[in-house]
């Protein structure tokens, strides 16, 4: 794995300049929340058989911290739907599998790609800001991948949960959440979203 900085800072802005609302943020995560991110996606993951799947990876913040975390490359497989992030990630991480496409058809990509089992879903996407549709296609297909137990790590800038109201009460999830990253540019929390096991 080669170093990111500075070039994936300047593809980022780059990126966010011609499409800020897809991108969600004007940098990259920083580094104390995507270790934050990596930690929680570990945890979940401890004794459970199966892949760790990336929603809009970017230029690999996250990860870099799932790796570095310990986590072995042959286990995550990275969503990308921008082409030139997917290019950037495919170039510095050699060990990961990088699936470029959308994460609102992520059942039908992962089975395209013979991704399965799925043990967790880690997502850096920009819920909030995107489209009521497009989340609900994204928090749709995460639960239709996960298995029962199964969570989706997702972090926020906002003071409320990342994942709609309606949707939580449609899957039954329990959500929970860690501190808020002040340290992080903007502050930010990460949740985890799960149904249960029956």
């Amino acid at each position: 794995m080669r170093s990111v900085e500075p070039a994936g800072t300047a593809l980022f802005l780059k990126r966010w300049l011609r499409r800020p609302f897809a991108t969600g943020a004007v940098m990259p995560s920083g580094r104390l929340l995507a270790e934050a991110m990596a930690q929680t996606a570990c945890a979940e993951i401890a004794n459970r058989p199966g892949y760790v799947v990336e929603l809009g990876a970017g230029t690999g913040e996250v990860t870099k911290a799932l790796l570095a975390a310990g986590l072995p490359p042959e286990r995550l497989v990275l969503v990308e739907r921008d082409p030139e992030f997917a290019t950037f990630l495919r170039r510095h991480f050699h060990g990961p599998r990088t699936v470029e496409g959308d994460a609102a058809r992520l059942p039908r990509l992962l089975e395209e790609h013979g991704v399965a089992p799925v043990a967790t879903v880690v997502s850096s996407l920009p819920l909030l800001s995107l489209p009521a549709d497009v989340v609900h296609g994204i928090v749709t297909g995460v639960f239709e991948a996960l298995p029962r137990g199964g969570a989706l790590v997702q972090f926020t800038y906002g003071p409320t949960p990342p994942v709609p109201r309606a949707l939580r009460q449609h899957f039954r999830l329990i959500g929970e959440h860690g501190p808020r990253i002040w340290r992080n540019v903007p502050p930010a929390v990460v949740w985890t979203f799960r149904r249960p096991r029956q």
